[in-house]
């Protein structure tokens, strides 16, 4: 899971808690990557990205599902439990 993100952006910083607790927890099914759009405009825009907080969730390398603004702890997990 890729979160597409800005220090500027304030529904980003909610979502930072979120994504780390995600992270840390060892029972989630996903590694959580963190990317800053301001400093790779090229890989945003490459990935189709119009607005922040956007997660991409990959599987073997190619784009399964996408999520745009803020969502709930539970429903990240849910969302990758239903692409394992």
């Amino acid at each position: 899971m890729v979160d597409f993100w800005a220090d500027w952006c304030m529904p980003c910083k909610v979502m930072g808690p979120v994504l780390n607790e995600l992270a840390e927890n060892e029972n989630f099914k996903a590694t959580v990557a963190k990317l800053n759009v301001d400093h790779f405009q090229s890989i945003s825009q490459q990935q189709g990205v119009r607005g922040i907080p956007t997660l991409i969730l990959f599987k073997n390398g190619k784009e399964v599902d996408r999520f745009v603004g803020v969502k709930p702890k539970d429903f990240l997990i849910k969302q990758v439990e239903k692409h394992i």
